[in-house]
């Protein structure tokens, strides 16, 4: 085995993670896939600049794209690369955050190698949660600057900004924040860690210190996040009204479901590689051996912070009765906990020269994971297949330059303003045509794009069906009303290459423009 395999570097591990990118990079290349549901959202909230794109997703990420796309570059290059440059901001902050516990460069090579063995890592984020992954990346390095300021309260102000960025990309980062500032204060008042030797030169200000920083710090989150926060406040949909469909309120469950939905997708979030390596720890340490040599107010920071994310969490959806919990809403609000847990495990199992059989089986085990991880992206090519037989909407398998070119050969060839039946099709008509405005009706939380209303272009509704023709979406029909009426409804039969017995049904009509125009009232 190689020295760089049995005692991984911060090279090895920065390898592994381009090789990890490229691999599934390389794929989205060659694949005849569309767009999934995540990206074509995205595509649709990227048609113009605004300050809000709906009341379920912040804009961070939208602006992000805005930023990074050429004129030139497909909306396919510029949304893979918008994802990827999220992971490698959330695993830049995981190597800090290990290195601000007081990990040294093997250690944190090992923790960097470890998030790559993370489940959510494996799988999801190479199709959807950009707003998660980069909220997890910003509370992430939100993290380390929390970690400087608990000996440097000059980093407060710092916390708080970038405590406000995270905010713009996903809204249960507040948790966070709040977790984050009650877990400060438990830290800095606690008499033990007041009376600690400096740390890299900085010794432990009063409380009184770390208040009017805190002060500050309120100040520039609060300045940084109010434009938003006031254009959110004040849309229809409703905050509270959002949360519930959110979470599925019902009022019928019983209140201890909501706890054990979130103890058990904790345990979930931490699979596989976190908490393999805390059980292996655990299990092998005896009290003679060294321990970990984490700083000691950072490391309980980070648990105070885990377990009062946890608990405002479980409180909320208590209170709610929510029905719906997934373990990928972990992640903004406790990102440091899994570089807590493995700092942990890596320094217990390197303090000792009796776990050096341990040790090694626990390197086997993490570049094991690193290869599944890795690996798992050839299962890709397989999957849209399979899916196709069976899948419901089968969005990436919608040919989106075929819908855009019959629509426009129905309608016209000058820019259309199209009303679609679901958030996906309003995407890829706009990747395949920037001159076309596209509005759902599907859903309160996407607005339609600035220029709906002031483009003057042959108004349509379109909609997208499978295997059979079906009549008109609900939302589409109650937006479109009356002007239906013995309008002809055209039908085009998209073909399945990947399942010739199945089809798709294109359904189209032509609209007055007195219901686009409508759009924004």
């Amino acid at each position: 085995m190689p020295d760089f395999l049995k005692r991984p570097t911060l090279l090895s591990a920065w390898v592994a993670v381009v090789v990890w990118v490229l691999a599934y990079g390389l794929l989205k290349v060659i694949s005849p896939d569309g767009l999934d549901i995540d990206s074509a959202e995205q595509v649709y909230f990227a048609q113009s600049w605004q300050l809000g794109y709906g009341t379920r997703q912040p804009p961070l990420y939208t602006w992000l794209l805005l930023s990074l796309k050429p004129a030139q570059v497909s909306w396919a290059l510029a949304l893979e690369f918008g994802r990827y440059l999220c992971l490698l901001i959330w695993l830049g902050g995981v190597q800090a955050l290990a290195r601000a516990c007081g990990a040294d460069r093997s250690v944190q090579a090992k923790v960097l190698l470890a998030h790559l063995g993370l489940l959510l890592a494996m799988w999801r984020v190479h199709d959807s949660l950009t707003h998660t992954v980069l909220a997890a990346g910003i509370t992430m390095w939100a993290s380390v600057a929390a970690a400087r300021a608990l000996s440097r309260p000059a980093w407060w102000p710092v916390v708080g900004l970038l405590a406000a960025v995270a905010c713009l990309s996903k809204l249960n980062a507040a948790l966070w924040c709040l977790s984050s500032l009650v877990s400060a204060w438990i830290i800095i008042l606690q008499p033990s860690l007041r009376a600690q030797p400096a740390v890299d030169g900085a010794g432990h200000a009063p409380a009184r210190t770390h208040l009017l920083w805190m002060l500050l710090a309120l100040l520039v989150f609060s300045a940084a996040i109010a434009p938003y926060a006031h254009w959110w406040l004040t849309q229809p949909s409703g905050s509270v009204s959002l949360a519930r469909r959110v979470v599925v309120s019902d009022a019928h469950l019983p209140m201890w479901k909501p706890m054990v939905r979130v103890v058990l997708g904790a345990l979930e979030y931490l699979l596989l590689a976190p908490l393999l390596l805390a059980l292996l720890a655990w299990r092998v340490q005896s009290p003679q051996d060294k321990g970990s040599t984490m700083r000691a107010d950072v490391g309980r920071w980070l648990g105070w912070q885990t377990t009062c994310g946890l608990s405002i969490l479980i409180v909320i959806m208590m209170v709610m009765k929510a029905s719906h919990f997934t373990p990928r809403w972990l992640w903004p609000v406790i990102p440091g906990t899994t570089v807590w847990m493995c700092v942990k495990a890596w320094q217990i199992l390197d303090g000792a020269d009796r776990l050096a059989a341990w040790r090694a089986r626990a390197v086997w085990l993490t570049w094991a994971l690193v290869a599944v991880t890795i690996g798992a992206s050839a299962l890709r090519w397989w999957v849209p297949e399979i899916n196709a037989q069976r899948c419901k909407s089968c969005w990436t398998d919608r040919p989106a330059e075929q819908v855009s070119a019959d629509l426009h050969q129905r309608y016209g060839s000058q820019p259309l303003r199209i009303i679609t039946g679901d958030d996906h099709l309003a995407g890829i008509l706009a990747q395949v045509d920037a001159r076309d405005s596209t509005w759902t009706s599907n859903s309160v939380d996407l607005p339609p794009p600035a220029d709906f209303v002031r483009d003057r272009g042959p108004c349509v509704a379109a909609w997208i069906t499978m295997d059979q023709v079906q009549a008109m979406p609900d939302g589409l029909r109650g937006l479109v009303g009356d002007a239906a009426v013995g309008v002809p409804l055209a039908q085009a039969r998209l073909p399945m290459p990947r399942a010739p017995q199945r089809a798709m049904w294109l359904l189209s009509m032509p609209l007055p423009e007195s219901v686009c125009n409508k759009a924004r009232q």
